[in-house]
Formats: structure tokens, C-alpha cells, sequence
């Protein structure tokens, strides 16, 4: 087939981009009144690399009413000479069920001790801008939970990290086409909604956001405030164990989703193959790194992980067969059967 007939494609695909950069627009004018007393429960194992400024950011929300509660497992954590020094909440985890991971096991445990009318879950891994509270609190008068994904910043500028940034911005490939998912860093909920029955489903469950996201859409609506967008920061170690298990977890409970990516990266190595044929072919690559660009803007750090998204792709599209033959997730030094 002449390459000419194949022109209408790319075209197409840059049809889908650009809406799909005015739907991510759109996004950012969802707002609510909502207000109350904000309990904000971070789960916490061993000493992240930018812990002490992940402390700093959530002592600077701009939010009026608000406690901290950090998790720990044990009182002897690393972490625990660090949360020392601010004004937190430092609780030992507690052992709430048998069946649960370790994560859920400190959410469930920070529940307890919570004053707030309002929960929202955190992680100890990432930078939270001032207005991040306040934006993710007042959309709870229209939705039953929020949340946002959070945008890659890595800690140091290696291979691993590169891929990892490019990767980490599929969660919001994730959200567009599989539905809102929530987000175990960044979610809010009315404290009502934690009744007996979400207990006990968490208490049985490894994932905590995937265990939340299924009953918040038996509830309602779940609301995606993109305007909230934090900074994840990391050193990634062990990139095809971390990139497996996003995988897995997408695959389990956004099958949608997963296909729809799957279908994406293929188009996408067409594209690129076909580029050296013709200049048209690279123009969806190039929306797609200007919609990761528009995207992250407002963190101040979004070239490299919107660059590094086109590279991601293939990763992404080389791991897939590999990651769903896997019958385990290893997960925060645990192991738990998919």
C-alpha cells in the first residue's frame, strides 16, 4: 500500500491528541465548596529521599484546618528522627487485619486516630504544592472521593529515573480512557464514607487505591482535579519490578484502559517507523510530548518527563507480555499473589 494512503492516520491521531489536551483543560475548572477539618494520613517505611521536604510541603498547605499523621511500622523506622522534628503526628501501625498489606494495615490505623471530618491519604514520597489540599477538598460537594496523579520529578538524573519519568506519566493515560482511578498519594474522601463495610473490604485487600476506587464508583463520582497535580520524587533502584506492578494493577482494574494503551503504543511504533518515510508521521509524537508539556507546566518540571514519555512507550510495549505472565506483585519488601 502507497504511503500516501496512509496519510489520514496520523491526522486522525493528532484529532484525538488535541481533544484530548482540551478535555485535560477542561479539568481544571472543576471546583466545590466544601470545607471542614482535614485529616491528612501518610503511610511511611524507611527514609525516602526527599522526606524532609515532603514534611515542609504539607506543613505549608494554605488550607485553614488541618492535622498531619504519619504511620510508621515501627517506632525504630528510620523515618521517625526525621518526623521528629516538625510539628506531626508519629503513630505506630497498628495490627488491624492479617489479610491486608502493609500500606492498608497504616491507612486503616491512622483512621483511628484521626479528628478530621475529612480523610485524605498522602505518600511520604512526594513534594505537595500550597494549594494542594485546598484544591483537592473543595470538589468533595459534587463528588463522593478526589484525587489527582501526581507528576515524576526524579531525585537525580540517571537511566533508570528517565525511563521511570516517562512511564509515571501513563497514569494519566490510565484516567482518560479507563475511567477515573484514585490515587494512593493524592485522595480525599468524607470521613462518613469510611463505614464498616469499606473497613472490612480494605481490611482483605493488598491495594489500597484500587480497593477505594471500585466502591467509590458503587457511591458516586469520583472527581479528577488535575489543578492539584503534586510532585512524585524518586530514585528508582528496580525498574522492571516497580514497572511490572503498575502494570499489573492497571491491567487488573482498568482493563479499558490497559488495552486502549497497548493499541496507542503500537500506533505510536508505526508512526515512528514510518516517520523516516514521511514528516507527517511525526507530528502525534510531537503533540504527545506537547500534551505531557501542558500537562506538567505548572510544576516548573515537565521537558525532561514529557520528552521522556515517547521513550516510555516502548518500554511499556516490550514489558507488557512479560509483566502479565507474573503471578506475584513484591511490593514495599512483601509479597502478595495477584
Amino acid at each position: 500500500m502507497p504511503i500516501e494512503f496512509l496519510i489520514p492516520l496520523p491526522i486522525l491521531a493528532d484529532i484525538l491528541l488535541i481533544y484530548q489536551i482540551y478535555k485535560e483543560v477542561e479539568l481544571r475548572k472543576i471546583n466545590g465548596d466544601f470545607n471542614g477539618f482535614a485529616s491528612v494520613i501518610i503511610p511511611i517505611k524507611g527514609l525516602d529521599v526527599n522526606l524532609e521536604e515532603n514534611v515542609k510541603s504539607l506543613l505549608a498547605q494554605d488550607y485553614p484546618h488541618y492535622e498531619i499523621i504519619y504511620v510508621v511500622d515501627d517506632y525504630d523506622d528510620p523515618s521517625v528522627s526525621v518526623l521528629k522534628k516538625y510539628s506531626v503526628k508519629i503513630i505506630k501501625s497498628e495490627d488491624i487485619c492479617s489479610l491486608c498489606s502493609g500500606k492498608i494495615r497504616a491507612q486503616l490505623t491512622g483512621l483511628r486516630y484521626a479528628s478530621g471530618d475529612i480523610i485524605v491519604f498522602a505518600d511520604s514520597d512526594t513534594w505537595y504544592p500550597s494549594y494542594w489540599l485546598k484544591e483537592l477538598v473543595k470538589p468533595l460537594s459534587n463528588f463522593v472521593a478526589t484525587t489527582v496523579f501526581s507528576w515524576p520529578k526524579p531525585y537525580r538524573l540517571t537511566l533508570r529515573n528517565f525511563i521511570r519519568a516517562g512511564f509515571w506519566t501513563f497514569g494519566f493515560e490510565s484516567q482518560a480512557v479507563g475511567g477515573t482511578f484514585l490515587w494512593g498519594g493524592s485522595m480525599a474522601f468524607r470521613k462518613d464514607f469510611f463505614d464498616k463495610y469499606v473497613i472490612e473490604e480494605l481490611s482483605k485487600n493488598w491495594c489500597d487505591d484500587c480497593t477505594l476506587t471500585r466502591i467509590a464508583k458503587e457511591r458516586g463520582n469520583i472527581g479528577f482535579i488535575i489543578a492539584a497535580i503534586p510532585l512524585n520524587i524518586f530514585d528508582e533502584r528496580n525498574l522492571i519490578k516497580w514497572s511490572e506492578r503498575q502494570m499489573i494493577t492497571v491491567y487488573m482494574y482498568s482493563r479499558r484502559g490497559f488495552y486502549a494503551f497497548i493499541l496507542l503504543s503500537v500506533f505510536m511504533l508505526v508512526f515512528l517507523i514510518l516517520s523516516f518515510f514521511s514528516p507527517i508521521y511525526t507530528t502525534p509524537l510531537i503533540l504527545w510530548v506537547f500534551k505531557n508539556i501542558i500537562r506538567g507546566y505548572r510544576t516548573s518540571y515537565y521537558i525532561l518527563p514529557a520528552i521522556a514519555s515517547i521513550f516510555a512507550i516502548f518500554y511499556a510495549l516490550i514489558l507488557a507480555p512479560f509483566a502479565l505472565r507474573q503471578k506475584y506483585i513484591f511490593w514495599r519488601g512483601n509479597t502478595y499473589k495477584v
